[in-house]
């Protein structure tokens, strides 16, 4: 189903004279580990697996894989987004084998207009070329927007990029995106304002992204338990490419001049037991933006955007509703 690139991690690891390499996996390829780790084998070089978390190319663990003593990092399943790293290091993107174009061809008579927008992750970005044509075979003109300052490739989407969907956002009828879950059509939504229909490969299905109001309203209800509290914690990550210490402290700032109480607290991995220990108090979570949304049930406490904070202290309206997206200068 993916394309580990063999060939590609032999040479990586023959050209650095690597003995000893670490291996970042996200969870969903985890039940690859023996066909991965066959590379390693062949080449007669130790493979140390770090089974800590792996969110995406911005929780690198190359200095983690430094104090072990390998000589390399080989990065699993998403892109470089250009960070430094303490050791060289591979990304191999784990391509999707997968032709997309049946889940399309069933999703055509939702495809209303004349112009649509086509974003997926990196798993399917190969497959755009073919999926434009398919759909210009089919009466439909396709766009697809330049990379964001995260995201690598032109219609690739993350969790806190949403450039390549925005910048086309005037030109199009709707998006067409090509992948699973609901978090990125939901952002898609959310950062443009168009339709989304959300195409999955895997299943072979298709489906009109809707809950926009539902998700209003349930962020609205985070908002205002938040809003009873007058201790807050400011969490950042010190994930590289999570570590925004200065916004942390930007908004610790501005709820003390609200009148509020707040702290920082730093952690590499943010979870409900990292602000548990606390006194009671709600959270402000600075570090991946898919943290408030897609881990809200997991937290007894309201864990609110920076945006969402500013909505509960009176400086900004839920609508129109603001992503948060890493940025350079949150540093």
């Amino acid at each position: 189903m993916y394309d580990f690139e063999p060939e590609k991690v032999r040479q990586f690891l023959e050209s650095h004279n690597v003995r000893r390499a670490a291996i970042q996996l996200p969870p969903g390829l985890r039940r690859n580990l023996r066909e991965i780790i066959r590379t390693f084998k062949e080449a007669e070089v130790e493979a140390v697996v770090l089974s800590d978390s792996c969110y995406g190319a911005c929780d690198l663990a190359d200095v983690k894989a430094k104090r072990l003593g390998c000589d390399a990092l080989i990065h699993y399943g998403h892109a470089d987004m250009g960070l430094r790293t303490v050791l060289p290091t591979l990304f191999v993107e784990a391509r999707m084998k997968i032709d997309p174009r049946g889940a399309i061809e069933l999703a055509l008579p939702e495809l209303e207009g004349k112009r649509w927008g086509v974003a997926t992750t990196v798993q399917h970005i190969e497959h755009l070329p073919r999926i434009m044509k398919f759909l210009a075979d089919n009466g439909i003109e396709s766009v697809i927007g330049n990379p964001g300052p995260r995201a690598r490739y032109p219609g690739q989407v993350l969790g806190c990029d949403w450039g390549c969907v925005r910048s086309i956002a005037g030109e199009i009828d709707g998006i067409l995106y090509v992948g699973t879950g609901r978090f990125h059509p939901l952002g898609m939504v959310l950062a443009t304002g168009k339709e989304v229909v959300a195409a999955n490969p895997i299943s072979g299905s298709y489906e009109r992204v809707r809950g926009f109001e539902d998700f209003i309203k349930k962020r609205a209800a985070v908002v205002g338990r938040a809003s009873s509290y007058e201790d807050f914690y400011v969490v950042s990550s010190v994930k590289p490419g999570q570590r925004r210490l200065g916004l942390a402290r930007k908004v610790v700032r501005e709820l003390r001049q609200n009148g509020l109480n707040a702290e920082l607290l730093v952690a590499d991995e943010i979870t409900p037991e990292t602000v548990e220990d606390f006194p009671e108090g709600g959270v402000v979570s600075v570090a991946c933006p898919r943290i408030p949304i897609d881990d809200v049930e997991r937290f007894k406490r309201p864990v609110l955007t920076p945006f969402e904070a500013r909505v509960m202290m009176g400086k900004a309206e839920l609508e129109p509703y603001e992503l948060d997206e890493i940025e350079e200068g949150d540093a």
